[in-house]
């Protein structure tokens, strides 16, 4: 499920299917990708068949339904042109009458693309984000760009048509500025120089734009400036936008990390803060209702990574602030104001995304853990959301005004039909110095009383992701290891999110040792309390965080037959450098490599550390252009184990990011789950075959 948006008086809704294709490729080869396509159901016919609304092979997304429903406006991104990024087209706002037959039309045609659409309570106008290049801005920016002896230069058109390498150094200028334009060389001058496959050596902005319907769609540029005009929303008299952006300060955006809620008219005009200060972190939510209160959240800046987010209201002059979710330890996402006045949003907690309502004060949870809701929407008193379960990976489902709950697709229940699904079976236990872990216990299909099989410790990275029943993520590889005949032990430990902020900060400076004993003591209590678990037959995978982890473990315990570490970190001083998640050094071990004390802890908390003591056969897998954790960690403990004679073997995948096993390329999804699977089956002495292959 991709996005959802449901009529304002309750009769429909609309939603994104994002679905897996294999077409037939050059020489025989199957092509494989992914395309969204909107559908729409009606929520008064129980009997009504969801309707197909756009085809074809592109990625439409984001769908926003107008107040009085007539009209659909969405992002819409072909997927036919080929080469590089650059060259591909970017997504753009079309239009689709929903009270008529038609294909939807085009209404924008920005150079950069648009990354978001948000429809004018009055339904005439549409308001649209671009993300410019900084270099496309007029003006200078009010911060600095860092660049040693040099001042910030917007070249002209004249100068750019005089640059040539032989002349006066202005002309010079000109011409290395041409050749940097075109990345080639790249030039860095910023902090967060790394995207997630490639180098974003310069900002973008999003600029905000009206699509004026009533004017035949003109567009009109409302915004300017090098301020970001992110998540914007109309007052519910159309007459203000607010949005969220960066602090105002002479640092450089990269070494802030607090942002700002700011307020202006419709026509862009009259800009200011209204929350912005060094010690608060805010972003904007929506307005209230009544237009005269902002929704945000708020949050402790100097905490780089533990800091979780608190609802607050406040008036329009960004005072008379008022905590709305004190008593709640966990994040909030995706929130919303319902039809009746009340706050929704989801949370983890506890394995799963419950669903909850702020209303007259008191906080309640409408769904609750350990399924999942992944997205929601509402109108009318109805709301329609995504849930993930441990039977189903995702359906959509509709909860009327009462409680009452329905199904309204059938995305996976057929594909269901005559596959065995496994159940994990929840389990706490209470370690030494008294923290509670939750884990969960998954049998192998068709396990049989008397017989032993080999089990997963599987690990979830972040560190402050969390798994359950609930988590859509890895719905398909539990179930595929279960089909192999292999049971599987999860567990969330301390750093895991869901479980309060103490929780989640008790990993601090701390990545190996105690999140190790905690999922191996769930591991441990399996082996003691369940008979079909092979103690002679273990298993240790886990990505990210959790291929950190994976070396970290067999560095120190040697109790497994086979492990495999995926896309992980491996040595933290140089993921420093490597990776875009670089603030985890600092926020996570309180200090940076080339500072003693830092530098030692993090020494002693890097598994390439311990490499010598690693005897377990490792497969480490990783994607080529993984910038996130960064591909030169996996190539370390890969030549240091090879170096050494020990078993391991190393998968690199091409045109991939840190996504892989979530979002990457659907063939190269299927190779690595295979991969994994046919590396434990070396060392298992699996009796059961490949599932496929016994049906």
């Amino acid at each position: 499920m991709a996005a959802v948006d449901v009529a304002s008086n309750g009769a429909f809704a609309v939603y994104g299917v994002r679905s897996m294709f294999a077409d037939a490729g050059k020489e025989g080869e199957v092509e494989y990708g992914y395309r969204t396509h909107l559908w729409r159901v009606d929520l008064n016919d129980p009997a009504a068949q969801p309707i197909q609304l756009t085809f074809g092979n592109r990625n439409d997304s984001s769908p926003q339904l107008s107040s009085d429903g007539k009209w659909l406006a969405f992002l819409r991104t072909d997927n036919a042109a080929g080469g590089d990024t650059k060259s591909k087209p970017k997504p753009q706002v079309f239009l689709l009458r929903m009270d008529a037959p038609g294909e939807p039309q085009p209404v924008t045609s920005l150079e950069q693309g648009a990354g978001s659409v948000v429809w004018r309570p009055d339904g005439q106008a549409l308001l649209v984000s671009s993300a410019i290049p900084l270099s496309k801005l007029d003006g200078v920016p009010p911060y600095s760009l860092e660049r040693p002896g040099r001042e910030y230069e917007a070249y002209t058109k004249e100068q750019l048509e005089a640059a040539r390498p032989d002349g006066d150094l202005a002309q010079i200028r000109a011409w290395l500025y041409k050749n940097g334009q075109k990345d080639n060389p790249t030039v860095i001058s910023r902090m967060n120089f790394l995207g997630e496959q490639g180098l974003a050596p310069e900002m973008t902005i999003s600029q905000l734009f009206v699509v004026d319907l009533a004017a035949q769609n003109k567009v009109t540029q409302i915004t300017k400036g090098f301020l970001p005009h992110n998540n914007p929303q109309w007052s519910p008299d159309g007459r203000l936008i607010a949005y969220g952006s960066f602090a105002e300060a002479k640092q450089h955006p990269d070494r802030l990390r607090r942002g700002a809620v700011r307020l202006m008219d419709a026509a862009g005009n009259g800009d200011h803060a209204i929350l912005d200060d060094e010690k608060h972190n805010w972003q904007l939510a929506r307005f209230t209702p009544d237009g005269r209160q902002l929704l945000v959240t708020v949050s402790d800046p100097a905490d780089l990574v533990y800091s979780q987010p608190k609802l607050a209201l406040t008036n329009l002059e960004g005072q008379e602030l008022k905590l709305l979710n004190e008593q709640w330890d966990a994040t909030p996402q995706g929130i919303t104001y319902n039809s009746d006045g009340s706050i929704l949003f989801t949370s983890g907690w506890h394995g799963g995304f419950p669903l909850l309502r702020i209303r007259d004060g008191h906080l309640q949870m409408l769904i609750e853990s350990p399924n999942g809701v992944q997205l929601f929407a509402c109108g009318g008193g109805k709301i329609v959301y995504a849930l993930t379960s441990a039977e189903n990976p995702n359906e959509l489902y509709l909860r009327e005004p009462g409680g009452k709950a329905r199904r309204l697709t059938d995305l996976h229940e057929s594909w269901l039909a005559g596959k065995i699904v496994v159940k994990p079976v929840e389990k706490w236990l209470t370690r030494p110095d008294g923290r509670r872990v939750q884990y969960w216990v998954m049998n192998p299909e068709g396990a049989e009383q008397g017989k032993q099989y080999p089990w997963v410790l599987d690990m979830h990275g972040g560190p402050s992701a969390m798994w359950g029943p609930g988590e859509f993520s890895m719905w398909h590889e539990f179930q595929t290891f279960c089909a192999w005949g292999y049971g599987v032990v999860y567990a969330n430990p301390r750093g895991s999110s869901g479980y309060g902020a103490a929780f989640l900060k008790a990993n601090f400076r701390n990545w190996g040792a105690g999140p190790a004993g905690e999922v191996l003591a769930a591991l441990d209590e399996t082996v003691k309390t369940n008979q079909l678990v092979d103690k002679d037959r273990l298993f240790l995978t886990g990505g990210s965080y959790a291929g950190y982890l994976t070396a970290w473990i067999v560095g120190h315990d040697n109790r497994f037959k086979a492990a495999a570490a995926q896309r992980g970190v491996y040595e933290l001083s140089t993921f420093y450098g490597e990776g875009n998640a670089y603030v985890l050094v600092q926020g996570a071990f309180g200090g940076f490599p080339w500072q003693p004390e830092a530098r030692k802890i993090l020494d002693s908390e890097s598994p390439l550390t311990y490499v010598s003591k690693i005897q377990t056969p490792l497969l480490i897998l990783h994607a080529s252009t993984d910038y996130r954790t960064g591909p030169t960690q996996s190539q370390m403990l890969f030549r240091a184990l090879e170096q050494q004679g020990k078993p391991v073997e190393y998968i690199r995948y091409p045109g991939e990011g840190h996504e892989l096993t979530r979002s990457g390329n659907p063939g190269r999804r299927m190779d690595h789950m295979l991969r994994m699977v046919e590396f434990f089956e070396r060392y298992s002495r699996n009796e059961r075959g490949a599932p496929a292959a016994t049906r």
